[in-house]
């Protein structure tokens, strides 16, 4: 846990006012400018929303049950289990499970190979320009918007730093609000830190400041985690009481 004073500073508690420009400026508030007037971020979180709802009714709870049962893992230990008790008539069911546990384990590494080539596992630093990009191309993402003189930030930088590492399945980032001054007005930041939970590219929640945690920053990763699980930001399973193994 980084040193920090126990309250903020006047200056943090001040409302974050995106900069009009700044020295390396590379153009890229001005290209896009116009898009503000499309409201490009709200139509689309609307769009998947809808959609979003359409697909859950006409699915419906049996075919949820489905595909559910389908997609149940398939063991080695339950493949070991079947061939201990096996009869001459079973070897075609016994195949089967072995085609279906090659296939999961290749679809697993598939995924894997996905989730490194977007950046997954790590928490990086990340501009303006590839911010859409970063929350669009992964199916969950988290963007801690952050000023690099906030106390609060490191707290969180370093818990989001372990949240990386554990789930692999959500890529993780922070971009300087200072120099996003388009996303922070869109998606209407005013006090940071400001972690925003992604879900195929929709705001799903944000965690301000310290806000259901301890107001001193004495809270555990495995609470900022269960949040962010809450807000389908997490691929991983676990329960909001379990003490999870950050090595």
């Amino acid at each position: 846990m980084p040193n920090r004073s126990k309250h903020d500073t006047e200056f943090e508690r001040m409302a974050v006012k995106p900069m009009k420009s700044h020295a390396d400026s590379t153009g890229y508030t001005s290209k896009i400018g116009g898009i503000a007037q499309d409201s490009v971020i709200e139509k689309a979180m609307q769009d998947k929303l809808t959609q979003s709802m359409q697909q859950g009714i006409e699915d419906g709870w049996n075919a949820r049950l489905e595909e559910e049962a389908e997609d149940k893992q398939v063991t080695q230990a339950e493949i070991d289990a079947k061939e201990d008790n096996k009869k001459e008539e079973d070897d075609d069911g016994l195949e089967a499970l072995r085609a279906r546990r090659r296939q999961q384990m290749k679809e697993a590494h598939e995924k894997k190979l996905k989730y490194q080539g977007l950046g997954h596992g790590q928490y990086d630093n990340i501009e303006e320009e590839v911010f859409l990009k970063t929350v669009t191309d992964s199916e969950r993402a988290v963007v801690h918007f952050y000023h690099k003189q906030f106390e609060k930030c490191k707290v969180i930088d370093m818990h989001l730093h372990k949240c990386a590492k554990k789930f692999f399945g959500t890529r993780f980032v922070r971009l300087d609000a200072e120099k996003a001054p388009f996303f922070v007005e869109k998606l209407g930041i005013k006090t940071l830190p400001c972690a925003v939970v992604f879900n195929d590219g929709v705001a799903k929640g944000r965690q301000i400041g310290f806000d259901g945690l301890d107001i001193n920053g004495e809270f555990k990763t495995e609470e900022l985690a269960w949040r962010i699980k809450c807000w389908e930001g997490l691929e991983e399973d676990f329960g909001e009481n379990d003490d999870l193994d950050w090595n």
